[in-house]
């Protein structure tokens, strides 16, 4: 029966009666009010609302219905497009009576849809995280700041539908929102991330029809929907109408698992059948291709009420559903007429997997598995919320290409089709319901009042919406076999209203597993809720999940986190401390990094020139609340990848390569897949002498299966090592053809590179050529020899002029302890705890300039420096000291004495230098291509390199550290007419060079500066560095997130070189 529902006061509608819902409702049906609107009543969420049904379409043909073209059929009318558009920036500036049929909106402007209406010029868009973005006390709305969006438009009914249902279906609007067909009030739905169906076939009429909707900015769902995103408003999925035989087949649920020996497939098929009619048949068949493998029929009772009905089968041999081997069969549905004429026809696509925890563990298949995971926001740089199908794609093929196995929607239902592309090309999901109260949840676990006195988990009122929310999850993706979990939600505290829903979904879907994360403040205790199935803690250190695993206290249900690796801006560090510790044990079976893309809105500045966006660029949040916490992607907003993205490509590599003995070619080869043989991999070699690719060869054929290893000869020949030469080897394997879906043939998707010889050292210096000429006097101590002039100035210590052959090329050489603060640098309090380098590595005093000759004709200048505190008493000792030999060569020796005790440890320890910016060009022999760090190295191999200076630093969304380069042996920076310098280690250095100063990164207060303001400027800055310290990232906003202690600079004595020569055009130094 339908709702009555009637219009009072300011165009509300209010509840008289509520049908009862199929399946469970725990929460007692909402009483009538007159008073407050129902986007102010938790108990509310809908008015005349169609049940949720599985994801299907009722095409009129087989043909249609397998080639799943909806947008064919003759039942499908498309609302999307232009519609008519009025913002009201309050509730009392709304229009009241829009909806009449005599009322005129031909003076609205317009508005697509779906769109967001802040990507189109209303309202402020506000990113938020925990932070409610109004005054939160729930579940009352501040009407005075409650936006309003008024959409209407015109339609005509398609010939040929009547006598059949209309629904009209609005994929996912909010936060609220009213409906109206024609003047008539046809229902009222919440829940901004699921759709909503309603039946309009009695008020529809010949002729011209409209349809109006009204959007509310917050409501009472938006208490639940207190996620770390864009907070944008609108209609932000595809609206349209369908119309349905007055019998269809509406919902159906295909259980489709396999039977103990994991051989043969299950299913079993339930169906609901509604409307008036006469007998009729619904047939099921499973089509492997073209092939028919299953045929079940049954007949169809003539009822008033919908009708239930199940048919199962099995399928022998059947080739099973993985995120290896993504199998999918055809389920054709048919309903037929008792005249055998057929009535509807629907099609899915469905795989046979079985999930379950056995022995502790999770197993798809019968086989424990590890998830190699991301969190997926939907976001897109202009678009905000609304999602293309070209986008969804490019992010399924950039997972699969850096071996992503698993997303997790974070932390709502994504659009329909992303669990299509999921299906069809091997992901592993969890899907998410659209519950997340952090800002409820964050006052109960920090203790500020009892937790079930302020987490909405505990309060009755809230009990129908957090029960209805996963229910609607579960009932629209229900027969998509990527789906292996359920999430209950996200930071949103514990409660009976999440065990309510937990034990429902048990109840009603045996076939996945139920996770949530739940108490906040217990982490450290190891005590996942008793109604998930497994253990899903977030942010835990490599460390507390090795706890975890080993200790006998916690022995009971595996862990999978369901965020780890924070990475946000500049980060990703110490990646691999965690895939060693799950690899190390059973118990650990992988996570999902928290996230996937920046979170950031593409705008210009006054010039032109494009930049990342963030909350502050768009006004004041009148929450007050972050300003720049979402930048937190592996993937710019636009899908360039983030530099830290092949760190994750090569830590998550499904294929390992161990040394039984590198020289002689002889290795282990570890298959970390669960369900394929390696016979779909072809492997090569690479020697490489001294970075250089010298020999290369394929390796053996290999079908290791899953889990498995076996030790193989790579077949490299003999290696007749040159003194100090360094010989490196590196392994690879590569896809074949359709190995992995959407990955084409020969890309790389495992690697490992081992050393046959350590690092070169410097070479000898020449003796030949006359000796060095010193010049000192008290401005400047000089030495000069073969055409190179190194000029230091006595009042500051710094080189004044490098040059060669007359052209200056290198100048300063200052010590330097500070980085520009990286987002996780602010955050976890390094930037803060570390502040003291900044101004030591601004100023300094120098304590002697002393000009010395060598007896083998070359001389010396040292210059001591103190740091800091007093000259009786600096923090800091720091000497320089620089060496010409006969040939021109510079070694340049950097010596780090601390003496305050109560130094913290220094962010990097190195020279300083600026080029002229006529020097645009840089190769070097170390990790590379891109950029690399102390705790984020794996995925940078090391070579030769070489590319434009200017190309070096990346555009984070905010400025940041960037650049940097580790295990570098040598660097040469030269104009592009040859002329240059190169830099040799006495020991692998970490080397930075970038197109404008260093200190433009640091240069703007934070929460105010761009990628737009950096640009190539007046200089090059070039860092020689001892070391950096890692980036961190096990967090963002504790201690828990600072770099690893092994990656950190200790506060002790240091010493370290290396050579400066000058290269020209056509010699071997820069070649």
């Amino acid at each position: 029966m339908r709702t009555p529902i009637r219009r009072v006061g300011r165009g509300l509608f209010v509840l008289l009666a509520l049908c009862a819902l199929a399946g469970a409702q725990a929460a007692p049906a909402p009483q009538a009010s007159t008073q407050v609107a129902e986007w102010e009543r938790p108990e509310v969420n809908a008015i005349d609302r169609e049940p949720m049904r599985a994801t299907s379409f009722p095409f009129e043909s087989v043909q249609l219905a397998r080639a799943g073209r909806i947008a064919d059929s003759r039942y499908f009318l498309d609302l999307n497009g232009d519609w008519r558009f009025a913002f009201a920036p309050s509730v009392d500036q709304r229009p009241l009576d829009f909806y009449r049929d005599e009322f005129d909106v031909s003076a609205w402007k317009t508005i697509p849809v779906p769109s967001m209406w802040q990507a189109q010029g209303y309202g402020q868009p506000l990113y938020n995280n925990i932070t409610y973005p109004f005054p939160a006390n729930q579940p009352f709305i501040p009407h005075a700041i409650n936006s309003v969006g008024s959409y209407r438009r015109d339609f005509t009914v398609p010939q040929g539908w009547d006598g059949r249902q209309v629904l009209l279906h609005i994929g996912a609007a909010g936060a609220a929102y009213y409906v109206w067909v024609n003047g008539k009030q046809v229902g009222y739905s919440e829940d901004s991330k699921l759709p909503a169906e309603f039946d309009i076939t009695r008020h529809l009429r010949a002729g011209a029809n409209n349809v109006s909707i009204q959007v509310y900015r917050w409501s009472d769902g938006s208490y639940l929907e207190d996620q770390d995103f864009w907070r944008v408003s609108g209609i932000e999925r595809d609206v349209y109408l369908l119309a349905a035989p007055s019998t269809w087949l509406r919902d159906f649920f295909a259980r489709t698992t396999l039977d103990k020996s994991y051989r043969n497939g299950e299913l079993n098929l339930d169906l609901s059948v509604t409307g008036n009619a006469a007998a009729s048949r619904v047939k099921a068949s499973v089509l492997d291709g073209d092939r028919v493998v299953l045929t079940r029929e049954t007949a169809v009772e003539p009822s008033s009420k919908p009708r239930t009905l199940s048919l199962a089968g099995t399928i022998e041999g059947v080739r099973p559903w993985t995120a290896e081997t993504p199998n999918l069969y055809t389920l054709l549905l048919e309903l037929h007429d008792a005249g055998g004429r057929l009535v509807q026809a629907s099609a899915v696509k469905i795989g046979f997997r079985t999930i379950e925890v056995s022995g502790g563990l999770v197993r798809v298949n019968g086989k424990p598995i590890k998830i190699r995971g991301v969190n997926r926001h939907e976001h897109d740089p202009v678009t905000f919320h609304v999602i293309s199908e070209a986008s969804m794609r490019r992010d399924i093929e950039l997972m699969k290409l850096n071996n992503v196995n698993a997303v997790r929607t974070s932390h709502y239902p994504n659009a329909e089709l992303w669990y299509a592309l999921a299906d069809e090309y091997g992901l592993y999901v969890m899907d998410e319901a659209n519950i997340e109260s952090h800002g409820y949840m964050q006052k109960g676990d920090e203790g500020l009042r009892p937790r079930d006195q302020v987490q909405l988990g505990y309060d009755p009122r809230w009990e129908r919406a957090h029960l209805e929310r996963v229910q609607r999850m579960m009932e629209r993706d229900k027969n998509h076999p990527s789906i292996i979990f359920w999430s209950l939600g996200n930071e949103a505290g514990t409660g009976p209203n999440f065990a309510n829903a937990a034990n429902w979904l048990h109840t009603h879907d045996t076939t996945r597993l139920v996770s949530y994360l739940g108490h906040g403040t217990l982490y450290a205790q190891h005590l996942p809720e008793p109604y998930v199935d497994f253990y899903a803690p977030m942010y835990d250190p490599a460390a507390r999940i090795v706890d975890y695993a080993t200790h006998p206290d916690f022995a009971g249900k595996p862990l999978i986190l369901c965020e780890y690796a924070h990475a946000m801006g500049n980060s990703l560090g110490g990646l691999k401390l965690y895939w060693d510790a799950i690899y190390a044990h059973d118990r650990l079976q992988g996570g999902f990094i928290w996230d996937w893309v920046d979170q950031s809105m593409l705008k210009r500045s006054e010039d032109g020139r494009a930049y990342w966006a963030y909350g502050a660029d768009y006004g004041p949040n009148p929450s007050g609340a972050e300003a720049i916490e979402f930048g937190d992607g592996l993937l710019q907003p636009d899908r360039t990848p983030n530099p830290h993205l092949h760190e994750l490509s090569k830590v998550y590599g499904p294929i390992q390569f161990e040394a039984v003995d590198a020289a002689a070619g002889r290795f282990t080869v570890r298959n970390r897949h669960n369900f394929i043989d390696l016979s779909g991999f072809d492997f090569d070699w690479q020697l490489r002498e001294n970075g250089r690719i010298v020999r290369e060869g394929k390796g053996p054929a290999l079908a290791t299966p899953a889990d498995g290893s076996q030790t193989v000869d790579f077949a490299v020949p003999p290696l007749t090592k040159r003194p100090g030469v360094e010989y490196l080897l590196t392994l690879r394997a590569r896809t074949r053809a359709d190995t992995v879906p959407l990955v084409p043939a020969g890309h790389v998707v495992a690697w490992e590179q081992f050393a046959l010889s350590p690092p070169p050292s410097l070479p000898a210096i020449a003796r030949s050529g006359g000796e060095v000429a010193v010049s000192d006097t008290a401005q400047a101590a000089t030495l000069r020899a073969a055409g190179v002039e190194l000029r230091i100035d006595r009042a500051t210590g710094l080189i004044q002029r490098y040059a060669y052959n007359d052209q200056t090329l290198l100048q300063g050489g200052a010590p330097n302890f500070w980085r520009a603060p990286t987002d996780n640098d602010i955050g976890t309090g390094v930037y803060a705890s570390h502040q003291i380098w900044k101004p030591l590595s601004q100023t300094r005093r120098v304590r002697a300039v002393q000009v010395q000759r060598e007896g083998d004709g070359g001389a010396r200048v040292s210059v001591a420096f103190d740091i800091g505190g007093d000259t009786a008493a600096p923090d800091v000792q720091y000497t320089v000291d620089y060496a010409m030999a006969r040939d021109g060569s510079v070694d340049v020796t950097g010596e780090f004495k601390p003496l305050y005790a109560g130094l913290p440890d220094p962010l990097r320890l190195g020279l300083m230098f600026t080029m002229p910016s006529r020097i645009t060009e840089l190769s070097w022999y170390g990790r590379g291509p891109h950029e690399s760090y102390a705790d984020r190295y794996t995925g940078a191999e090391i070579g030769v390199y070489a590319g434009k200076i200017a190309e070096q630093n990346h555009d984070y969304i905010r400025p940041q550290e960037t650049g940097n380069k580790v295990d570098v042996r040598w660097l040469t920076l030269n104009a592009e007419d040859g002329v240059g310098i190169r830099v040799t280690g006495a020991k692998p250095l970490s080397v930075n060079a970038l197109a404008f100063p260093y200190d433009d990164l640091d240069r703007k207060p934070i929460g105010q500066a761009h990628s737009s303001d950096i640009v190539a400027r007046e200089h090059v800055s070039l860092m020689i560095d001892e070391r950096q310290i890692g980036l961190g990232g096990d967090d963002s906003w504790s201690k828990v997130g600072q770099p690893h202690s092994q990656y950190r600079i200790p506060v002790a004595p240091s010493r370290y070189q290396f050579r400066i020569t000058p290269v020209q055009a056509g010699t071997e130094a820069n070649r």
